[in-house]
């Protein structure tokens, strides 16, 4: 059961509160979004588990902003709070380590964030919650830790007993089947299988687009789509993709990391077709922003600089 629905159960006024951020998120007021929930932390108890739930609000959206630092206190806060109630064993104690480890798989510590992984998998394992959403949601995350790591073997055992978990589901939950199919596309796309990782990621947007109401993954999505086309050669189809990637992403987060990797990705298609002035444009916004991110010092962040140093000196 997701972290959410746990929490409703819990505490009647929780409801309220998620429908509250709910609407937040869905008008793509950041800053409002992140008020909300400080206000809401400051009316709650003390050590209390409400409390511990809202630091989890609090940091996964520093971590969908990419405020990595302010994230990762946030979540140790929540997870500080569930051990002085005695809940360090229980699966919503699990649930925040996961979201812990992905933060620190998004940071690049891929083995930091497997053995935090395997940790909260062996706590929800002792709680009997293997057929939950955090359980899958474990799986997935190794999944993409492994890609990150170029262990291909097994990220793709890991995605493929998510999305089956997932499929095998009394009521199976289309959001994070979608989620599932793009993970095993990525997969698929590293290892040169186009053909594989098209039909995944086709049946992928297929999910999302069918939404009553656009789903904050489906950026996601729409960006190995983009990648595929662009490996196809098809630019134009790519740019689209990419182009409408960036404009979902800007809603749901922001300038986050995301979106620098979505304007580079634009620049990169701009390349291709030939405009090297709006590939120049991109990157360049790409550079300012992951350097905010990351630090100037950091390699992806050099590499960037170093690409566009090259297409500035590009005569046209």
């Amino acid at each position: 059961m997701p972290f959410r629905q746990r929490m409703r159960r819990r505490v009647k006024t929780m409801k309220e509160f998620y429908k509250k951020l709910d609407e937040l998120y869905a008008a793509g007021d950041l800053k409002a979004v992140e008020a909300f929930i400080h206000g809401a932390i400051g009316e709650s108890r003390e050590g209390s588990p409400q409390r511990a739930g809202l630091y989890n609000e609090l940091a996964g959206f520093y971590r969908g902003v990419s405020r990595y630092a302010e994230s990762e206190d946030a979540f140790i806060n929540a997870l500080n709070v569930f051990e002085s109630v005695g809940m360090g064993s229980t699966p919503e104690y699990a649930t925040v380590l996961v979201n812990l480890a992905g933060l620190y798989r998004m940071r690049g510590e891929a083995d930091k964030a497997i053995d935090l992984f395997y940790d909260a998998m062996k706590k929800l394992e002792n709680a009997g919650a293997r057929n939950g959403y955090s359980y899958v949601s474990v799986i997935n995350n190794l999944a993409l830790a492994f890609q990150e790591k170029g262990d291909y073997a097994r990220a793709l055992e890991y995605a493929g007993r998510a999305l089956n978990i997932l499929r095998a589901a009394d009521s199976p939950n289309e959001h994070e089947i979608a989620a599932s199919l793009n993970n095993l596309a990525t997969i698929r796309l590293r290892l040169g299988e186009l053909d594989i990782a098209d039909n995944l990621i086709s049946e992928s947007l297929g999910i999302y687009e069918s939404m009553a109401e656009t789903n904050v993954h489906h950026a996601a999505a729409l960006t190995t789509k983009g990648v595929i086309q662009c490996r196809a050669g098809n630019y134009r189809g790519a740019l689209d993709g990419f182009l409408l990637a960036l404009e979902l992403t800007r809603r749901f987060f922001g300038e986050n990391i995301e979106f620098a990797i979505c304007r580079r990705n634009i620049a990169d298609v701009h390349e291709l077709l030939g405009d090297i002035p709006s590939a120049i444009a991109e990157l360049s916004d790409a550079v300012r922003i992951m350097g905010n991110i990351f630090g100037e010092e950091h390699n992806s962040v050099k590499d960037a600089r170093g690409k566009l140093e090259r297409l500035r000196s590009i005569k046209i």
